[in-house]
């Protein structure tokens, strides 16, 4: 029973660690800079296959 306890408090800190270091990755990357961002995204996608469209697909 104490082994297993071991293993889960090592396993759970080491999926800790891991997590902590890709979210400091993902805020050092730039992700969370701007989250309201990604709700525009798709009204410029529609955009540009608008202006294509005008283009005549160029």
């Amino acid at each position: 029973m104490l082994i297993l306890t071991i293993i889960l408090l090592v396993t759970t800190t080491l999926l800790g660690g891991i997590f902590f270091v890709l979210f400091r990755w993902a805020v050092k990357d730039g992700q969370f800079d701007d989250p309201e961002e990604a709700k525009y995204v798709i009204f410029r996608e529609d955009e540009r296959r608008a202006s294509r469209a005008a283009d005549g697909g160029k």
